[in-house]
């Protein structure tokens, strides 16, 4: 019951895994959390600043097939401090 991969999740749960991720990211689009651009439309600087998306599979206790998905931040420590990035709650 341990986490991998997309394309290791997707060979391993085949179509279950694939609707898993599909209805991740309809989440992710309804909310409007990660709005898609156009390559072609971002400066340099921005496309060097873009986080990556990682997204993981996972099977539950109960079978079923979770995504899960999260950012990798370590492009930001580059060019953001502590107190830009946390909450209000923790500065």
């Amino acid at each position: 019951m341990t986490q991998m991969k997309v394309r290791e999740g997707l060979k391993e749960f085949g179509e279950k895994g694939n609707k898993s991720l599909i209805k991740e990211l309809n989440q992710l689009h309804r909310q409007q959390a990660l709005l898609p651009i156009q390559r072609e439309d971002t400066l340099h600087e921005e496309k060097k600043r873009a986080l990556w998306y990682l997204m993981f599979l996972k099977e539950k206790r109960d079978s079923s097939i979770k995504a899960r998905g999260c950012t990798d931040s370590t492009l930001q420590w580059e060019y953001t401090t502590k107190s830009d990035t946390s909450s209000p709650k923790y500065k």
